[in-house]
């Protein structure tokens, strides 16, 4: 059984492409296969309602946002309980899952980035995490659990590969929303990984746009973008580590010349140029 990796970024309303990512990923595994996922903001909660095998629940969900523009998005999201709601609303029944599931959180307690493993957190007080990982520094409401205080951690690292880098890992799939084509920390890493980063011409606006049309768009689009991608890897079967990794090695000898990502400066330069922003605000 080879030891596979998921790393979902945020992106606000574009996680509805991950929405389509996921239901393809259906059609070649199931949630157990995968045996690290990585996860930072709205890909959180994607990746929660995967591993609890309630990814139709989440597709309901997002196809029936009924917010009127960003105005009606930011006043439920900033000061209303919709979120709280529908994050308790995905928690009520939890089923037992195999992989680890981190989430990207900011504690404001000690100033540091943690990334938590929500398999080992309590399932009665995880969808205060959930919340968390969803939780904008300055915009919306800190979450404390148990005396510590916690917020989206995306804004340090939105792309978490971190977790997945000290693991025997044969390969994973990286989504994200970034222009950039990155090679992530090192060549041997970065041959690892099936990248997918979904662009628009309205990268900013479809990160908020929850109307109808968008969220349909973006499903569509990321199934059917991804289902070609994996009959492309996947061609035989999910066990072919080599032919996997053969394919990746190509698809980015095609991409050319890539800028390096590497996590641990990434992670220290955005902590620090988060944090006094943090540090200002009331809390």
């Amino acid at each position: 059984m080879p030891n596979i990796g998921l790393v979902l970024s945020g992106g606000f309303a574009k996680g509805a492409y991950q929405v389509g990512v996921l239901k393809a990923l259906r059609q070649f595994f199931t949630p157990d296969e995968f045996a690290y996922i990585s996860a930072s903001s709205i890909g959180t909660l994607n990746a929660y309602c995967f591993v609890q095998n309630k990814l139709d629940e989440a597709e309901r969900v997002w196809r029936n946002q009924k917010f009127a523009g960003i105005r009606s998005f930011t006043h439920a999201y900033a000061r209303s309980d919709y979120v709280p709601n529908a994050i308790r609303d995905v928690t009520k029944m939890f089923s037992a899952y195999k992989p680890d599931l981190y989430t990207t959180l900011l504690n404001i307690n000690t100033r540091s980035l943690n990334y938590v493993n929500l398999k080992e957190i309590d399932p009665k007080i995880i969808w205060g995490y959930l919340q968390a990982s969803v939780s904008l520094p300055m915009v919306s409401r800190i979450v404390d659990i148990n005396g510590t205080k916690y917020c989206d951690g995306a804004f340090v690292d939105n792309i978490p590969t971190k977790p997945l880098l000290d693991k025997p890992l044969d390969y994973a799939i990286v989504i994200h929303f970034d222009r950039s084509s990155y090679i992530f920390e090192n060549n041997y890493f970065d041959n690892k990984l099936i990248k997918m980063n979904f662009l628009d011409n309205k990268i900013i606006g479809n990160s908020l746009s929850f109307d109808e049309e968008s969220i349909a768009y973006m499903i569509k689009t990321g199934y059917d973008e991804s289902m070609t991608m994996f009959e492309m890897y996947f061609k035989n079967g999910i066990h072919d580590i080599e032919y996997i990794c053969d394919k990746i090695r190509f698809i980015n000898n095609l991409r050319g010349k890539q800028p390096f990502r590497l996590t641990g400066d990434v992670v220290v330069s955005n902590l620090n140029r988060v944090l006094k922003k943090v540090v200002k605000s009331k809390i």
